[in-house]
């Protein structure tokens, strides 16, 4: 039983970091293009209380259009941890996006582009079938079926809905902080997680069983309330799983996303047909087993 639990712990840390990674992603802002030029003000200068800021920055960002992001996912469960970094471009409108990510060395490309996730594997860990060179994942699928954000692939098109569900209750301003030449304002607020399982009792009931009430995110957001950089750090409880703080059960997962180049193009090709391959039902089954491990 202790075997199957600690297989729980890192299937639900790394579901977990997938999740609030897709939800980073598209929920996280935009600027102008000039990023090195006058820095705006720190967003606490508008007259705007913090929870004001924060409840508008979802909208900002959304129509700023697109922006360069870069992304640190660090997993840690059963004494084993993982980073996961990468990097690319993002249209919030279209929900289009082009990702290199590395995790020890190895390198993975994604793309999202008319629905579709392809993902074009680290070189040496296995052909695909016929030689081809991506896998191609069903969006529509991925949701219906409840395996998106499973950690294997991240939606980022999914996630506009989770960045509205940042609370807008204890809402608490840090103070001011520079990132890349720009001025910031630090706040701490949380995830509503009734907001986040987007009325499925279920889901909201597993949530709280896993991270608690709401889930800690920190937000930089500049002078015109857009968002420059989204972490969010929490430690996850397997569904059933033992509550005591430091347990081996608990994994824990930190995201953490910089965002500059605003506005910027936003250029997605779409692989060959003839050299993907679809996995959308490997997928699915991977993270139905996944879910029941939890």
């Amino acid at each position: 039983m202790a075997n199957v639990k600690s297989r729980g712990a890192k299937a639900t840390a790394y579901g977990v970091a997938g999740l609030l990674a897709a939800a980073a992603l598209a929920g996280c802002g935009s600027d102008s293009k000039d990023d090195s030029g006058a820095a705006a003000k720190p967003s606490g200068e508008t007259g705007k209380s913090p929870s004001q800021v924060v409840q508008a920055t979802n909208r900002n960002t959304t129509d700023a259009g697109s922006a360069r992001v870069k992304i640190t996912t660090s997993v840690s469960a059963e004494g084993q941890s993982r980073t996961v970094t990468g990097s690319g471009v993002m249209d919030f409108e279209g929900g289009e996006s082009k990702l290199t990510m590395e995790q020890s060395g190895q390198r993975l490309e994604q793309r999202v582009v008319d629905g579709m996730i392809y993902q074009k594997p680290p070189k040496g860990q296995g052909g695909l079938p016929g030689g081809k060179s991506w896998m191609k994942i069903d969006i529509e699928k991925l949701r219906t079926s409840g395996a998106a954000g499973n950690g294997q692939v991240s939606d980022p098109t999914d996630s506009f809905a989770y960045s509205r569900a940042l609370s807008g209750k204890d809402v608490k301003k840090v103070g001011t902080e520079n990132l890349g030449g720009v001025e910031t304002t630090h706040y701490k607020v949380g995830l509503d997680i009734d907001k986040l399982a987007k009325g499925d009792a279920a889901q909201a009931k597993k949530l709280r069983e896993q991270l608690g009430e709401t889930v800690p995110v920190d937000l930089w957001i500049d002078g015109k309330g857009l968002t420059r950089r989204q972490q969010i750090e929490m430690t996850a409880q397997p569904a059933g799983g033992a509550k005591e703080s430091g347990s081996a059960n608990q994994g824990k997962a930190k995201v953490v996303m910089d965002f500059s180049d605003f506005g910027t193009d936003v250029d997605v090709d779409t692989p060959a047909a003839g050299d993907t391959v679809d996995v959308t039902d490997k997928v699915v089954k991977q993270a139905g087993r996944q879910q029941q491990q939890s």
